[in-house]
């Protein structure tokens, strides 16, 4: 039989698991719930001299469905959309992109959107989204904020001029709050206008030699909805991944769900013959918000609540905006 210290009941175990874990501090001027493309760019543009931010994140490794959704997007960026709001999300986050850090140090591609329909090539950037968030992490953090990691919000509430942030491991007071938690959100606030959305992308085991590493991000219309292919860095190989919108209903957001046939006899092979043989090597997936342009609802003052949908796509819009009204 295991010796327990003296300090502890004879039926229960050492947890050592906190110990390793930053702190969480008593107060800050502002607390961000999440730490994807959302907050970790609100935490950078909102940093300076004497505001005490905190970003609380929780994102289990152990549960596909709440995973960030930004790690399995393509992160392609295309600043030429007839859309003005779109145009001036992205454009911001393009140039903001170029001058971050060496196109390297971001896995990023010159790449373009091929618009099969129409035959239109866009230019795009395709940018590793997780080493973007990684970026605009270590910078925030080199101007003052704080991450504390492995740490669920479970709620907020006011209390005197400002809120109080349960967590799973206590609780923070903070005189601004913003979630950015993308789907999940709606599961902490019910005053959440987000739609959550099923994002699911099929991994080929097709090959990438050379002449294909400049494939651009191919739009391809089938039915009454889209497919889109293009590669995506995956373990530093690059992959040539497939997704859907509206080809196959698919709103089970207990798990991934194979319709890769089905997507295949219903248009897509029809267009892209080269994709008839290829085997599924593995499927990614998560719930992402299904706004694609920022919605903000405020259902106290002091507290938002952020939903934008491909987030990483407009990145620096995002963070600088909130940190504006945050900040002011």
């Amino acid at each position: 039989m295991t010796d327990l210290p003296a300090d502890l009941p004879a039926d229960t175990t050492a947890d050592t698991t906190t110990d390793q874990l930053v702190p969480l501090p008593a107060e800050a001027d502002v607390a961000i719930c999440g730490a994807g493309p959302i907050g970790a760019a609100t935490a950078y543009f909102l940093a300076r001299p004497g505001l005490r931010v905190v970003v609380i994140n929780h994102d289990p490794e152990d549960d596909p469905a709440n995973l960030a959704t930004y790690r399995y997007s393509g992160g392609s960026i295309r600043w030429t959309w007839p859309d003005p709001v779109k145009r001036e999300m992205t454009t911001e986050t393009e140039k903001f992109i170029r001058g971050a850090a060496p196109l390297a140090d971001l896995a990023m591609l010159q790449n373009t959107y091929h618009l099969l329909h129409t035959g239109e090539l866009i230019p795009a950037l395709n940018v590793s989204a997780t080493r973007l968030v990684g970026l605009l992490r270590d910078q925030a953090t080199e101007l003052g904020v704080q991450f504390v990691d492995d740490t669920a919000v479970t709620g907020v509430r006011p209390e005197g001029l400002g809120h109080v942030v349960e967590t799973s491991r206590g609780s923070i007071r903070a005189g601004r709050v913003l979630a950015a938690m993308g789907a999940a959100n709606a599961s902490v606030f019910p005053e959440s206008s987000a739609t959550p959305e099923k994002r699911q992308l099929f991994v080929l085991d097709l090959p990438v030699p050379p002449e294909r590493e400049q494939m651009p991000h191919t739009i391809v219309p089938v039915g009454d909805g889209f497919g889109y292919v293009f590669l995506k860095l995956i373990d530093d190989r690059l992959r040539v991944v497939v997704g859907q919108e509206d080809i196959v209903e698919d709103d089970d957001t207990s798990g991934p769900v194979d319709h890769w046939t089905t997507i295949l006899d219903r248009g897509l092979a029809a267009t892209l013959p080269w994709l008839r043989d290829a085997r599924v090597d593995d499927i990614l997936w998560g719930v992402d918000t299904a706004q694609k342009t920022l919605v903000v609802d405020e259902p106290a003052p002091g507290l938002l609540i952020a939903n934008c949908g491909s987030a990483i796509r407009s990145a620096a819009w995002l963070g600088r905006t909130l940190a504006e009204r945050l900040g002011s």
